[in-house]
Order: C-alpha cells, then sequence, then structure tokens
C-alpha cells in the first residue's frame, strides 16, 4: 500500500498575482500622459500658426516693396509741383483790393456822409455779395442812385452773371438793370476785368457829369494803409 501526499495551490491567491500598480500612481501616471499629450497638441498649433503668420508677414511685406515701387515710379514720371511766383503775387494783390474794398464798404456805411445818406442800402448790399472768383474793385452812384458802375476782376466771365443775378436781388436793386457790360483782359494780369454800368454805352463815354463817386483815390489809398 503506497500513501501519496497530495498538495493543491490557488493560484488566485494575491501573492501568486503579477503585481499591481497602486491605484494613486496609476491615476498620477493617466493625468501625466494626459497633459503630455495635451501639450503636444498646442506646440504643433503653435508651430502651425508661427509658419502662417510668418507666410503673412512675407507677403504683406513683398506687398509693401510693391507699393513703394509704384510710388516711386509715379514720383519719377511726374515732375514735383511748383508753385507759380507770379500767379501768387497776383493772388495777393487780389486780396489785398478785396480787403481794401471791404474797408471802405464798412467806411462808408459807418460815417454820416451827406451825399451817401440815401446809398447806405446800396452800398451794404455790395458789401454783402459773396462770389468766389469775384472781386469789386470800385463802384459809383449816377443820378441819385438810379444808375450803379461797378469795375472788378474775376477768374470766369461765367460767375459775373452768378454775381449781377444775386446783386439784382437784393434790396434797393431791383429797379436796376446793367445796360453795359464789358469783360476784358489784361495785358499784365492772369485775371480778367469786367465793368458793368446800368446807363447805356454811349452815356459812359460822354457824361461827366456824377451825382456822387463813392470811391476815390484817396479812399482806396486810406484802404491800403489800414487807415479806414
Amino acid at each position: 500500500m503506497t500513501w501519496e501526499i497530495k498538495q493543491r495551490v490557488n493560484f488566485y491567491l494575491e501573492e501568486f498575482q503579477p503585481p499591481k500598480i497602486p491605484n494613486d500612481l496609476r491615476q498620477l501616471i493617466i493625468t501625466v500622459i494626459a497633459h503630455t499629450l495635451i501639450a503636444i497638441v498646442v506646440l504643433v498649433g503653435l508651430s502651425i500658426n508661427w509658419y502662417w503668420q510668418g507666410l503673412r508677414m512675407g507677403n504683406v511685406a513683398a506687398q509693401q516693396v510693391e507699393v513703394e515701387s509704384q510710388v516711386n515710379n509715379i514720383e519719377r514720371e511726374r515732375p514735383p509741383l511748383k508753385i507759380n511766383q507770379e500767379l501768387t503775387k497776383q493772388r495777393d494783390d487780389m486780396r489785398a483790393d478785396l480787403d481794401s474794398s471791404q474797408r471802405i464798404l464798412r467806411y462808408l456805411t459807418q460815417q454820416e456822409l451827406s451825399s451817401s445818406d440815401s446809398f447806405t442800402t446800396l452800398v451794404t448790399g455790395l458789401g454783402e455779395q459773396d462770389i468766389a472768383g469775384v472781386w469789386l474793385k470800385r463802384f459809383a452812384f449816377y443820378r441819385e442812385g438810379k444808375h450803379i458802375s461797378l469795375e472788378g476782376s474775376t477768374d470766369d466771365p461765367a460767375k459775373v452773371s452768378k454775381y449781377v443775378s444775386s446783386l439784382l436781388k437784393r434790396d434797393g436793386f431791383e429797379d436796376h438793370a446793367f445796360r453795359f457790360v464789358d469783360i476784358y483782359k489784361q495785358e499784365d494780369s492772369a485775371w480778367l476785368s469786367f465793368k458793368l454800368d446800368s446807363r447805356p454805352q454811349e452815356v459812359t463815354k460822354n457824361s461827366g457829369n456824377k451825382t456822387a463817386t463813392i470811391t476815390s483815390k484817396e479812399l482806396m489809398r486810406q484802404a491800403r494803409e489800414g487807415r479806414l
């Protein structure tokens, strides 16, 4: 008779199981891996954005160079702007004449002149005229204001018509009509000069009887000197 000892081993016991990572350590490792993956994704995105921004800046720089080249070509093709000194002097002279005329108008409307008491409305209307490109240099009244003579300068003949239309709408000028209109070019000036007169042309040539002449050389001289 043979005696055999049999032994049974339970391999499901923990001592026979492979070692396991603790739950805390496993959670830490998973967190580290997740953050690492996120960092890699962010770095890849930043690299792509940096590359795209570099291409964009390169295109902008190329466009700027092209625009500067076109501007330089245009500047070379077109001569630099030069101011015409003669025209500038004529403009300054016309402004001085306009300023003198305005001072004369203010003087005439403020002073008690017996010869112009009845012309206040007419003088005020002339002073309120403001048509760009038309400068009134002198004016005269005849036969107690029944007739008017105007002289001035303009840069466009069409503006004289606009000046007359506007003037005849003002108080005191409704019953007037200019029968004589002369627009001519002076040799020593780039501007056009004009003369307007409500009297017929033959009267303006022959008549020397002026009831009241508002402007004079003395008034013009005082206006230029700034004494009015």
